[in-house]
């Protein structure tokens, strides 16, 4: 039996934080929730996630900051971006970093689950 997926979820928002956890769970999945990248970088088994879930604007590191910094430390994790204010350009970006999708703002419950769940395989 396999165990269910662990998703890092960053993002400054906590009602954000807690509707993406709460998504989560009721697919079957784990969440632990961040509040911003640092804390992410911080904490101490990094390597237990499946998958990292970001927003893009925050305060402190954003979420194209973390994907450098996740390539520095050689952390070869899924990432998902999320943000509520998309341009071409910030897309762009967080795909040439590696993001394996780029969401936008409300996002979309299933379109995130499958994000999370093809990301992750």
């Amino acid at each position: 039996m396999s165990h269910p997926l662990m998703v890092a979820i960053v993002d400054d928002d906590p009602g954000v934080r807690a509707s993406v956890d709460n998504l989560l769970r009721s697919a079957g999945m784990e969440g632990t929730e961040f509040a911003t990248a640092e804390e992410l970088l911080a904490c101490d088994n990094p390597g237990v996630f499946d998958c990292i879930v970001t927003d893009l604007h925050m305060p402190g590191m954003s979420g194209i900051e973390l994907q450098e910094e996740m390539a520095r430390r050689s952390w070869l994790k899924p990432v998902i971006v999320m943000t509520a204010y998309p341009t071409t350009a910030s897309r762009q970006q967080a795909l040439e970093h590696g993001a394996r999708a780029f969401l936008t703002k409300p996002v979309d419950p299933d379109a995130l689950l499958d994000a999370i769940e093809a990301a992750s395989v």
